[in-house]
């Protein structure tokens, strides 16, 4: 073996390819093969889209996890430790597993190079298929057609919602990016689109693969046609709870889960009106102060974010800390934003070199008229600025990627009361 501990193995991955990120899959499907990843007695749910794939995953498990299920996640990036990423049964896996899996993939690939990514996606297939699941949860990293996820053929795929982003990978329109998500679909099985308006290419991908395409807002909905919420589809009907996750990413759970034939009760989706996502419009509290916490990191993601502070407004001053990725649409993030945000506090991020320097932040700041901005070197500067700045009827938003919610996260005050609606 290689190493024996876990943050050995991460430093060493992520030196071994020159590249963060390269789409295919010849690469990871054939050590896949060698380490003998098999889900033929498992059934497989893979996740894409654009937003909503992290809610859509905690609402698939939570729901198995309260009908009887073992069930199993795999999801990216994570927040404060890499065994975030792998779950079994709710929990993480723990670093021992982790170690084995990494050995295993290291003796499988032989001379393939492979990406931080493909590591992580390989030990995820590799720690599920040997788990002896019910149901395993894929979530798609980026993209879908070439995402590394892909080797494996789901029996119902789901695109949460298409919305513009990683345009350097997936294309600068919905309707490449739609085709590029639908790329999850195989022919036979089930494929759900959560998106209530989507391009044309996601149908159009399903049929011409030959895939059993559901809509929602057609084959199925999640909606409040009175006082309760309600979600239907032709031949069945379920009251829910209120929820904190986003309607869209519930719709396309109870989706999949009728369409495995899944023996589960209508009180297990009672689950749902106590599930909440980490970073998905958390609210806590930090020396007497509101804090709400959101990875919000697209236009898309953060008009959803804006909905979210006018349905729950303060009395006081709404104050932003952001740090951002150089690769987004600064502009778009910024507009829906911008009417709800009183100050901002913009910060560096620590050695991430895709992150937009402060200053720039800035600048972009001001090209839309917002003049009240401070800029910081790091985020625990911002951090503690804008809480200085803060009374208890003000409140202070962190958000613009799951890098600037991490470095937030164990600044925390360690009492913290926990609760909200999610923008993912």
């Amino acid at each position: 073996m290689r190493f024996t501990q876990l943050q050995d193995w991460l430093t060493w991955i992520e030196s071994c390819h020159p590249d963060e990120i390269e789409l295919g899959l010849e690469r990871v499907a054939v050590v896949a093969k060698q380490l003998g990843c098999d889900f033929s007695s498992t059934k497989v749910i893979t996740v894409a889209g654009t937003n909503g794939k992290g809610s859509c995953v905690a609402a698939l498990s939570a729901i198995l996890q309260a009908a009887g299920y073992r069930s199993g996640c795999y999801t990216s990036p994570h927040f404060m430790r890499y065994n975030e990423r792998i779950q079994l049964e709710g929990g993480e896996v723990d670093d021992d597993c982790l170690v084995e899996s990494f050995a295993r993939i290291d003796y499988a690939r032989g001379d393939t190079q492979l990406t931080y990514f493909e590591y992580g996606t390989l030990a995820a297939l590799d720690i599920l298929s040997r788990a002896q699941l019910d149901v395993v949860i894929l979530e798609v990293g980026l993209g879908g057609r070439l995402d590394a996820v892909n080797i494996i053929d789901a029996d119902v795929a789901i695109v949460t919602s298409i919305a513009i982003d990683h345009e350097a990978w997936l294309g600068t329109d919905r309707e490449t990016i739609g085709f590029e998500k639908a790329g999850i679909f195989r022919a036979g099985n089930a494929a759900i689109c959560g998106d209530p308006n989507p391009p044309s290419s996601v149908e159009a991908h399903a049929k011409s693969c030959g895939a059993v395409f559901y809509q929602r807002g057609r084959e199925f909905d999640l909606c409040r046609p009175e006082t309760t919420l309600l979600w239907s589809a032709t031949d069945k009907q379920l009251a829910l709870p209120e929820l904190s996750l986003p309607l869209d990413s519930v719709a396309v759970a109870i989706q999949a889960l009728q369409l495995l034939n899944l023996t589960i009760v209508d009180d297990a989706y009672k689950v749902l009106a106590k599930l909440s996502l980490t970073g998905r419009f958390q609210q806590v509290q930090a020396e007497g102060k509101s804090v709400i916490l959101d990875v919000a990191h697209n236009p898309a993601a953060a008009a959803l974010l804006a909905d979210n502070l006018s349905v729950q407004p303060c009395v006081g001053r709404t104050l932003a800390l952001s740090a951002v990725m150089a690769d987004k649409d600064i502009a778009g993030l910024i507009e829906p934003l911008k009417d709800h945000v009183d100050a901002w506090f913009v910060a560096n991020l620590k050695d991430n070199p895709r992150a937009l320097p402060a200053e720039k932040f800035s600048d972009a700041l001001g090209d839309q008229g917002i003049g009240m901005i401070s800029v910081s070197k790091n985020i625990r500067q911002a951090y503690r600025r804008a809480l200085s700045m803060m009374t208890t009827d003000d409140r202070l938003l962190v958000f613009g990627s799951f890098f600037t919610v991490a470095e937030v996260m164990p600044l925390l005050a360690r009492t913290q009361q926990v609760g909200g609606r999610e923008s993912e």
